[in-house]
């Protein structure tokens, strides 16, 4: 009968169980030390990687040097209302025979149009924004108890609209992100998303309230900063409670992050609805929006305080987006002290809805996030 004969081994295999357990074991080891080489390799190509990615910057063209004079605007005064102009003013004392007459006052540099508005277009029915605050009057022409309406004068409500973008962190491409507005003329909602590289998570933001006298309401603020828990800013109004004694308690706003309970100012945003109110003003007023050096003041509220963001109008510059060019008028969000480290800006397309085309912010820690336009479905 035939037999199978045996294969013959590998010279390498026989000389190997031919060694002894010790030379055996030191070969394994050795291998084990190859592989740990390895990984420790590709973790430092990680880290080196990292660390050059916080020299790029996007985008590759110099950008436009804002002047000091935007930097540090004068307050633009707003307009005498009707009441006040039809008030009949006292007769001025005369001048001594030597003193000097007083000059006029010379209109603010700033928004030389708004000096040469009829006070009227700020007080008539309808949405109303003043010279040189954000807050808008009236959305109703009925008062604060009236209903909520979707446009008006100075303010126009955005439609629903998903924007999907191009993101960099410091300068380097990321996976794209998305802000989803969705409203129905009387709430809103509002969610940003932006990736962080490799294990990081994301960076999410979600804004949710009503459309009042005041343009958008937030009810409630949402903060996600990586894997971190939530930080939770929730807004409580007047017309919210209904204590026993009738009498309604003053607008608070509360956070997760702090126990500490703070007045409510009237207009108050969150610092992503901010970004839409913004949007709601352009569109109700392009003319008074864009006026070169115009600042506008938000009362703004963090994860952890309320404070007055002032945002002004730089100029229109062109954005270069992975689809093309945009024109876009750029606002930036002035320094609130003089530590502020935090650096906001927006560029806000007319051809596109008045929403942004574009969004940039620095970290204290120099960190940077950028959002690109890429497309958007609605608005």
């Amino acid at each position: 009968m035939d037999t199978l004969h045996p294969t013959p081994r590998n010279p390498d295999e026989l000389e190997a169980d031919r060694a002894p357990p010790r030379r055996r074991r030191f070969h394994r080891l050795g291998r084990f030390g190859f592989v740990l080489l390895a990984v420790l390799v590709l973790h430092i190509i990680a880290v080196v990687w990292i660390a050059r990615s916080r020299q790029v910057t996007w985008p590759p063209a110099p950008e436009q040097i804002i002047p000091a004079l935007l930097l540090h605007p004068e307050p633009v005064q707003p307009p005498p209302s009707p009441a006040a102009a039809a008030k009949p003013r006292p007769a001025a004392p005369h001048p001594h025979p030597q003193a000097a007459p007083t000059p006029a006052p010379t209109p603010t540099p700033l928004a030389p149009d708004l000096a040469s508005m009829d006070p009227s277009e700020f007080t008539s029915a309808g949405a109303q924004a003043s010279a040189n605050t954000g807050v808008v009057a009236d959305l109703s022409g009925e008062g604060p108890g009236g209903p909520p309406a979707s446009s008006g004068d100075g303010f126009s409500l955005p439609p629903s609209a998903t924007l999907r973008y191009a993101t960099y962190v410091n300068g380097v491409r990321n996976e794209d992100g998305v802000i989803r507005w969705v409203t129905d003329g009387k709430t809103y909602t509002l969610a940003v998303e932006i990736p962080l590289p490799l294990f990081f998570g994301s960076l999410a933001f979600r804004s949710a309230g009503t459309v009042g006298p005041y343009g958008l309401t937030p009810r409630r603020y949402e903060e996600v900063r990586g894997r971190r828990q939530p930080d939770v800013t929730t807004f409580h109004y007047a017309a919210d409670a209904t204590p026993a004694s009738g009498a309604q308690s003053a607008p608070t706003v509360t956070f997760t992050r702090t126990p500490t309970v703070l007045p409510l100012p009237e207009g108050t945003q969150d610092r992503f609805s901010v970004f839409l109110q913004l949007t709601g003003l352009a569109r109700g007023g392009p003319e008074r929006i864009a006026s070169p050096g115009l600042t506008l003041e938000f009362p703004v509220a963090d994860t952890d305080s309320v404070e007055v963001a002032r945002v002004q109008h730089v100029g229109e510059e062109a954005i270069d987006t992975p689809n093309g060019t945009i024109r876009a008028q750029h606002f930036i969000r002035l320094p609130r002290r003089a530590d502020d480290k935090r650096r906001v800006e927006i560029w806000l397309s007319a051809d596109h809805g008045w929403l942004p085309v574009r969004l940039r912010q620095t970290e204290p820690n120099g960190m940077q996030f950028d959002l690109v336009y890429q497309s958007q479905e609605g608005g």
